[in-house]
Order: C-alpha cells, then sequence, then structure tokens
C-alpha cells in the first residue's frame, strides 16, 4: 500500500514539474556603431530561447515592434530587424542627398528588459531613443504582457475583470499623484486629455511593486512633462484584474 502511495505521489509532482511554464532569455544583441555614414543603430531585448508557443508570441512580437520602430516610411514592408535596418540607412541617405549641410547622424536605440515574470504573465518594457534630425530626440516605452498559459499577447482592455471601477481607482490616484483637484476638469493644471476627460495610457504593465500606467511623451502633456507614470500597489486593485498580481522583491 505504501509503495503504490509513493508512486502515485511520484507520478502527481512529476506531472506538475512538466506543467510548469518556464521561460529563459538571452539577448539579442544588434549595432551598427562602427558602420561610417549610416544611423546609428543599437538593440539590445531580449530573446525567448525555450521552444514553446509563448515564446514564440514574445519573439515575434518584439520582432515586429523593432521593425515598427525603425522603418521610417510606412509604405516600407520588411518582415526582418537587418532589412528594417537598411531601410533606415536607405531614408538617412536620402535626407543627406536632399540637405547636404545637416550631416547630423540618425540615432535609434532599443533596449528592452523582462520587468516581470510568473507562472502566469511575463511583461517586457522596450526603452527607445529615437533622432531622426530637429532639436532633440524622442524617448519612449512599450509595455508588453505576455499571457504564459495561452501563448498570447495581452491586449490591454482584457487585463482587468472590472474596467469600470479600476478606471475610477486609476484617475484618483492620477489625480493625486498630479495635484488636480476631484472637482476641477482633468485638464485644469495643464494636461491634454482629449475632450476634458481621463483615458487609460496605451501602455499597462505589471512590475515588481504594482501594476504600471505609462503615459509616454506627447501622450497627454508637453515636451516638458515627459513620461508620466501612475504606480497603482496590487493590494488595491488585485480584485479588479484577470491576472492577479503579486509584489516581488
Amino acid at each position: 500500500m505504501n509503495n503504490k502511495f509513493f508512486l502515485y505521489f511520484f507520478i502527481i509532482v512529476l506531472i506538475g514539474c512538466n506543467n510548469k511554464k518556464e521561460i529563459s532569455f538571452e539577448t539579442l544583441k544588434i549595432s551598427t556603431e562602427k558602420e561610417v555614414n549610416k544611423p546609428l543603430v543599437v538593440i539590445n531585448v531580449p530573446k525567448a530561447i525555450k521552444k514553446s508557443k509563448v515564446s514564440e508570441t514574445i519573439n515575434k512580437t518584439i520582432k515586429d515592434k523593432v521593425i515598427s520602430l525603425l522603418i521610417f516610411d510606412d509604405e516600407v514592408v520588411v518582415d526582418n530587424i537587418d532589412d528594417a535596418i537598411s531601410s533606415l540607412n536607405d531614408e538617412f541617405l536620402s535626407v543627406k542627398e536632399k540637405l547636404p549641410g545637416d550631416a547630423t547622424r540618425w540615432e535609434a536605440t532599443i533596449n528592452g528588459k523582462v520587468i516581470y515574470e510568473t507562472d502566469k504573465i511575463i511583461t517586457i518594457d522596450l526603452e527607445t531613443y529615437e533622432f531622426t534630425g530637429g532639436a532633440h530626440g524622442y524617448e519612449s516605452s512599450i509595455l508588453l504582457n505576455f499571457d504564459v498559459v495561452k501563448g498570447e499577447l495581452i491586449p490591454n482592455e482584457e487585463l482587468f475583470s472590472s474596467k469600470e471601477e479600476f478606471y475610477n481607482i486609476a484617475e484618483s490616484t492620477f489625480r493625486l499623484q498630479e495635484k488636480i483637484p476631484a472637482n476641477v476638469p482633468i485638464n485644469d493644471t495643464g494636461f491634454m486629455f482629449e475632450e476634458e476627460v481621463f483615458t487609460l495610457p496605451n501602455n499597462i504593465g505589471y512590475t515588481k511593486k504594482g501594476l504600471k500606467l505609462l503615459y509616454n511623451t506627447y501622450e497627454v502633456g508637453s515636451y516638458a512633462d515627459g513620461q508620466i507614470e501612475v504606480l497603482l500597489p496590487y493590494a488595491e486593485i488585485n480584485k479588479m484584474l484577470v491576472v492577479k498580481g503579486e509584489k516581488q522583491e
């Protein structure tokens, strides 16, 4: 009887181990730093190396985001990063030919990292900098949440079990952080929400301390305002999330 019990216990443990979702990452590194008369492109982004559906989704999503950041001409269609870099170089050379006095080197930097990981969800942050002439470059961040079990990228609208309740606490926290009284329009202190209505940002992501709401430069404010981040602790919002967050050290 005891032998049967231990055999059963061993099988259950083995099945549990095999079902555990584990994703390993390495860094995809690309740089044109040593190339002359070409834009400076520096890419350091996570690459999932364990063969699985979620790994394929992560890698394809990151590749597509990198390509979209490098493509200057919306009519150009490419399916790999090398061709996207070549397209950026062609645009740079075309501008130099038209404006020979403007020799400023273009830049595109994309640094990514895994900022949150459990057996249910992985969040990756892509921090980008682009400069294609002008007074200054543009910095932005892209937050990507992946469902480890389903192997899918999670749209923002599917993060919440109670979106209206989350929306309300997000606006209250934003107003408190930015010192906007509850009884005045959301743009009263200089923000630029469309139609004077608070909206959630395009980038929402899990972090070790809470759910981050990230407004990139120009999304709701001026260049001088820069990026605006709002952090909502999981203890306050987990009841509103489809996948509960875990505070991590």
